[in-house]
């Protein structure tokens, strides 16, 4: 099969798409990117026509799912059920899918790259979220510990104004805003623990 890329290896093509837009392109896409012309003619009968028969079975498969969705709403297909379907479809020889060449490789393992970043990302947005709970926990009871304590009480305003924290009442009677004194948000005691003799 003719194709519309020169020299430029087609692996290149999809990580190019990817860094445009943000989203990695099917195969169905890549193979139209690489086989078509500006004027989106096909480079050959033989292109169009496998171009073609993967679209009408993304489309069936879109038009089934919509139909068996129970809010009937339209069903549209992942990146990897259309590369699936153009699997399925295009031929093989030697081992790989005709007019790709071994791009499939690098598509499927950039985009489990990108689900595992993405997973990743909530893993530390998770232990981020658990950090600063604690370190909010840890702030409320050094408030508590100053209470009554004019010195602890200012060095506590001169840190947070060198960080650039917001500053707490060193008047009021509840610091933390969470309940009686020696109680941090949320009721939490923070002496519940501690056992004195």
């Amino acid at each position: 099969m003719l194709h519309t890329t020169g020299q430029k290896p087609h692996a290149g093509i999809p990580l190019d798409a990817f860094e445009k837009t943000g989203v990695m392109p099917s195969l169905s896409d890549l193979f139209k990117m690489t086989h078509a012309k500006p004027d989106e003619t096909f480079v050959d009968p033989a292109s169009e026509k496998l171009f073609n028969t993967v679209a009408a079975r993304v489309d069936e498969r879109e038009t089934q799912l919509t139909q068996q969705s129970p809010d009937g709403l339209p069903v549209k297909l992942t990146t990897e059920e259309v590369d699936r379907i153009f699997e399925e479809v295009a031929p093989r020889k030697k081992g790989r899918t005709v007019g790709i060449g071994s791009v499939n490789e690098v598509a499927r393992a950039t985009s489990s790259y990108s689900s595992r970043r993405a997973q990743e990302t909530s893993q530390m947005q998770a232990r981020l979220d658990t950090q600063q709970e604690r370190l909010d926990s840890l702030e409320n009871l050094l408030d508590i510990m100053a209470m009554g304590n004019p010195t602890m009480q200012r060095a506590l305003a001169a840190r947070r104004e060198a960080l650039g924290m917001q500053q707490r009442d060193p008047d009021s009677t509840d610091p933390v805003g969470g309940g009686t004194s020696g109680e941090g948000p949320s009721g939490t005691n923070y002496f519940d623990d501690v056992s004195l003799p």
